[in-house]
C-alpha cells in the first residue's frame, strides 16, 4: 500500500514540473513601455569663478608712518638765519590749508578787523607822514662821544627804523609760531601793523649829556591777529596775541 502511495506522488510531481515547465516556454516576452536608454540632455554649464588673490604679507609686521612730529615753537625755514620773531616772506606758506579754514569759518569775518591805510598822520601827534619819511639818521652810529651824537637834523633821540608790516608768521607770546592771515591766501583782506625797532638798542639817548647816563630802550605792544596753526589744522582760523616792537625810549636812570 504505501509502495502504491509513493509511486502516486512521485508521478502527480512530475506532472507538476512539466506544467510549470510549459508555462514558462509559451509566457510572452516583457516589453517596456518606455525606451531602453533616457534621452540624451544638454550638461548644465555653470558661470566659471576664478579664484581670489589674496594678498602677500611680509614675513615681518609691518606698521604705518606716522606723521612728522611738529614743533609749534621750532623756528619755521623764513627765521632760521635771523633773530627776528616775525617774517615777511616765506616761501613756505600754507595757501591752500589756510584758504580751506576760511572757507569752513562761518564766523571769520567777525574774527577779522584791519586798517590798511596807516601813517603818522593818524599814529603819530604833531608829526607828519611827509616829516617822519625825512628822518635821517645815518649820521648817528650809537656812540655817545662820537660826532654824530651831538649833531644831526629833525628827529627822535632814539631813531628808529620805523615800518608798515604784513608778516606772514609771526611767534606770539607763548613762543610758538603762527601763520598770519594776509591777502595772499585771503585775497583783499590784510592785517597791517606799525613797528618801530630801535636802531641801537641800549646806547645812549642822542644829544644828551653823558652825566644823565641815558639808554635807548626797546617798547613793544602786544597785538591781535587773525592766525592759523601750522601744527593743528583743525583749530582753523583764530585769534592770537604778538608781542611786536613799538616804540624806542629814552630812558634816564634815578641817579644814584
Amino acid at each position: 500500500m504505501s509502495i502504491v502511495l509513493a509511486i502516486l506522488l512521485f508521478c502527480a510531481a512530475g506532472c507538476l514540473a512539466e506544467d510549470l515547465i510549459a508555462e514558462e516556454q509559451y509566457r510572452p516576452a516583457y516589453k517596456s513601455e518606455y525606451p531602453a536608454h533616457r534621452p540624451a540632455y544638454p550638461e548644465p554649464k555653470y558661470p566659471s569663478y576664478s579664484k581670489p588673490s589674496y594678498p602677500s604679507y611680509p614675513s615681518h609686521s609691518t606698521y604705518p608712518a606716522y606723521p612728522k612730529y611738529c614743533d609749534p615753537k621750532a623756528a619755521p625755514k623764513c627765521a632760521e638765519n635771523s633773530t627776528s620773531h616775525w617774517c615777511l616772506t616765506d616761501e613756505e606758506y600754507p595757501v591752500y590749508e589756510v584758504k580751506y579754514a576760511i572757507d569752513y569759518d562761518p564766523l571769520v569775518l567777525k574774527k577779522y578787523a584791519d586798517v590798511a591805510d596807516q601813517s603818522a598822520n593818524d599814529l603819530v601827534d604833531g608829526v607828519s607822514k611827509e616829516q617822519e619819511e625825512k628822518f635821517d639818521y645815518s649820521f648817528y652810529k650809537g656812540k655817545q662821544f662820537d660826532e654824530g651824537n651831538w649833531v644831526g637834523g629833525e628827529g627822535f633821540i632814539c631813531p628808529s627804523d620805523v615800518a608798515y608790516s604784513r608778516p606772514l608768521r609771526a611767534k606770539n607770546t607763548a613762543g610758538e609760531w603762527r601763520v598770519i592771515v594776509q591777502d595772499i591766501a585771503w585775497p583783499t583782506y590784510t592785517q597791517t601793523q606799525r613797528t618801530e625797532t630801535c636802531l641801537f638798542p641800549e646806547a645812549a639817548c642822542r644829544t644828551l649829556a653823558p652825566c644823565h647816563f641815558s639808554k635807548c630802550l626797546q617798547k613793544h605792544t602786544v597785538h591781535r591777529m587773525l592766525s592759523f596753526d601750522p601744527c593743528d589744522e583743525r583749530r582753523g582760523v583764530f585769534i592770537d596775541t604778538y608781542k611786536l616792537p613799538s616804540a624806542c625810549s629814552c630812558h634816564i636812570p634815578v641817579k644814584a
